[in-house]
């Protein structure tokens, strides 16, 4: 083959690239106001042995979340669970998706042995453990890099795989998770007084616990800045009534290192709140957790609200209260639990709120 043939094939080929990267839709960074259905069945609702798609309800799109086992069992098999299918599914339906990694008790067993690390029992109540933020070596923590590393390099692979998706503007938000203890996606520490004194958590233990939280963050802004992303915190340090209430210092520093970050790279970090439901924190304007929203979203420019599994059958606040309040509060977007968006009571509520909305 001549000289100029091959260029002219090399040519063809970069132009192709270019083609396809720029057919891509464009992406504001900017979220997409809502109720959403909030769920980890990867949309595969059944009742009464029928399978229920949750972007036929009346909600706005749909937030997924699935497990870093079920994403990366191995270090090379990477895999999305049900992500091309419900892409094509908000596209038909002219909704939106956002889609989530679990990390923290979802941890596959190959990271700790590839980072070196042990997994800590830290729940003996559940039998539930995980990666700290720290580290041990010759009788000294320091912060757990190991984890960061691997967990930097699944968080690059998720983004390009993201990045590249033709339906890629169909994404609302992207969860930031990857933070110690529970199921990785929460600001908080959910252990009994028991579990929680056996981590010696001291002033050395806190400044740890913020800054590993704060390079998880770094992660996602590095990857993840075209799309909103979403950080979660709460107050319940416990699991039981006898768990450890504190305040919300190392959430409040978490926060504001995310929006400070994003502001500086031209990114969206949304606070979002996952206590929306219970009937004295968001109708209470000078609760504690209602304080730190209202800062911290005012300083994000955007907010959101998550509320209790299972409203419609707890005790919390009705489900039109609950959207009333967020209308009130300025919330960029609501996401309830699938069991709530297909409760027939709440049905009715939802579908007389988008009417009224509609207007």
């Amino acid at each position: 083959m001549k000289p100029y043939a091959i260029a002219t094939g090399i040519a063809m080929l970069c132009t192709t690239f270019l083609t396809a990267a720029d057919e891509l839709p464009e992406l504001d960074r900017r979220p997409k106001p809502g109720v959403y259905a909030l769920t980890n069945t990867c949309n595969w609702v059944t009742k009464e042995g029928k399978r229920i798609n949750l972007f036929e309800t009346p909600v706005d799109g749909v937030t997924n979340y699935v497990t870093w086992r079920m994403v990366q069992p191995e270090e090379n098999a990477v895999r999305y669970p049900g992500l091309d299918r419900m892409l094509k599914e908000a596209v038909d339906s002219d909704k939106n998706l956002s889609y989530g990694i679990l990390a923290g008790i979802h941890t596959p067993e190959w990271v700790y042995e590839k980072a070196g690390i042990p997994r800590v029992i830290f729940d003996t109540a559940r039998n539930q453990g995980g990666y700290l933020p720290w580290i041990e070596r010759n009788g000294k923590r320091e912060l757990n890099t190991p984890f960061l590393k691997i967990w930097n390099e699944t968080v690059a692979k998720f983004a390009d795989r993201l990045l590249s998706d033709p339906n890629r503007n169909r994404i609302n938000y992207v969860p930031m998770t990857g933070f110690p203890f529970g199921n990785g996606l929460e600001l908080y520490i959910p252990l009994s007084k028991k579990d929680f004194g056996a981590l010696n958590y001291d002033a050395e233990a806190k400044k740890l616990y913020v800054e590993f939280c704060c390079r998880v963050i770094d992660i996602h802004l590095e990857h993840l800045s075209d799309f909103p992303l979403g950080i979660a915190y709460t107050d319940w340090f416990g699991s039981t009534a006898e768990g450890n209430r504190r305040d919300l210092s190392e959430s409040a520093q978490i926060l504001e290192y995310a929006i400070t970050k994003a502001k500086e790279k031209n990114a969206t970090v949304v606070p979002m709140g996952l206590w929306l439901g219970w009937k004295g924190i968001c109708d209470n304007p000078n609760h504690p957790l209602m304080r730190l929203y209202l800062k911290s979203a005012k300083a994000a420019g955007f907010g959101a609200w998550e509320g209790q599994m299972g409203s419609c059958r707890l005790k919390c606040l009705p489900i039109a209260e609950q959207l009333e309040l967020a209308r009130q509060n300025g919330v960029s977007w609501v996401q309830f639990w699938h069991h709530d968006c297909i409760c027939p009571e709440c049905v009715k509520v939802l579908e007389q709120y988008r009417k009224e909305r509609e207007k």
